[in-house]
């Protein structure tokens, strides 16, 4: 997958990494924007949670302009390549989103000022996966990158942030979102016993107010869900785009590789271009005693109990968990088709800095 990937690097606009947590995922997108941006590219590398170290090294501070974009200090990049790094913040990702969409401010602020909206915009079911995307589309669309890289969060939740787009378009058709944002004498036409009945009962239940504040909700909402609507699509679009690539990053953990390929099967299910597997942490394989001689591989069998004979039953260890390993890794595909695999090392560092970052970044490409 070397050149493939190489190629992935510096030809596509959107990459996108997935996988399951624990196998270096953040780490393997930041050093991917690391080569694009040695490739001479401008790219940014959208993170929803990196760890704090990395997150230092690449400038993500918390507090106001978070959600920035920071330009990460790369030694070596040649004109025109530059890293750029944002960590996601669902809620003013969401704040940004009604402001911009929303016909009118007074508008907006009916929405950004409702109390159902401030105690759900950051926690609601499916929002931060779909502000994820979001902010993803927002910085693809500024024309101010030659690519975006998105690290998305572990695979299961990874899926929910690529099918969000969808899941949204759906909930904007749904026949209760319609009764919901329709106007008050409308709601009442088409609203009909049982529900009256429902609602009373809810009212008794959290109160009138709440209820009332859930109703203004979504009445207010409907006044941006155009530009809801077209976003979703446009997005959903965007991640199914030719210019588009999905790596799956996995160890080769069993645990791991059955992720990797529940993700590789929901990838190509729902039609997003999948560009191959990285496998990252993966034990050497230790050099063959099928080089030495019959009678050096005997006495190496009959060692008596030392130092010597430590290392050589050491060696046998690593050799058998290197190619249980490799085992592991060539279950990953769908029905028996071969997958673009990459192998990366287990390394004696660990990769919370650019220069670390740098060496990983030689390693993918």
């Amino acid at each position: 997958m070397t050149g493939s990937l190489r190629d992935v690097v510096e030809q596509t606009d959107l990459l996108v990494t997935a996988g399951p947590g624990g196998v270096g995922k953040t780490s393997t997108a930041a050093a991917l924007g690391v080569a694009a941006a040695r490739a001479g590219r401008r790219v940014v590398v959208l993170t929803v949670d990196p760890a704090r170290r990395l997150a230092d090294a690449l400038g993500l501070a918390e507090g106001e302009g978070a959600d920035l974009p920071h330009q990460v200090e790369l030694a070596g990049a040649p004109k025109g390549g530059e890293l750029w790094a944002v960590m996601l913040d669902a809620q003013k990702t969401f704040d940004r989103l009604v402001r911009e969409q929303s016909p009118s401010e007074q508008q907006a602020d009916a929405v950004l000022g409702n109390a159902v909206y401030k105690a759900l915009s950051g926690s609601l079911a499916g929002a931060q996966e779909y502000m994820a995307v979001e902010r993803l589309h927002q910085l693809y669309t500024s024309g101010e990158w030659d690519l975006v890289i998105v690290d998305t969060p572990p695979s299961r939740h990874a899926i929910d942030l690529l099918e969000a787009p969808d899941r949204l378009t759906r909930f904007l058709g749904h026949p209760v979102y319609r009764a919901l944002t329709a106007g008050q004498r409308t709601f009442a036409r088409v609203t009909d016993a049982a529900s009256s009945v429902f609602l009373w009962a809810v009212k008794r239940l959290a109160g009138p107010k709440l209820v009332q504040d859930v109703l203004e909700f979504f009445r207010s909402l409907a006044y941006v869900e155009p530009g809801l609507r077209k976003r979703a699509e446009e997005v959903s679009a965007l991640l199914r785009a030719e210019s588009t690539s999905f790596v799956v990053v996995t160890s080769p953990r069993s645990e791991s590789v059955g992720e990797a390929n529940h993700l590789i099967d929901a990838l190509e299910h729902r039609g997003f271009p999948f560009g191959g597997v990285i496998a990252n942490l993966v034990h050497p394989m230790p050099e063959s005693f099928d080089v030495l001689s019959a009678k050096e591989r005997a006495a190496l069998e009959t060692l008596e109990p030392g130092p010597l004979a430590d290392h050589v039953a050491w060696h046998r260890e690593l050799t058998e968990l290197a190619e249980s390993e490799r085992e592991q890794l060539a279950t990953i595909g769908t029905a028996g088709a071969n997958v673009p695999m990459l192998e990366l090392p287990l390394l004696d560092i660990d990769i919370h800095d650019v220069d670390g970052l740098i060496v990983l970044a030689d390693l993918l490409t």
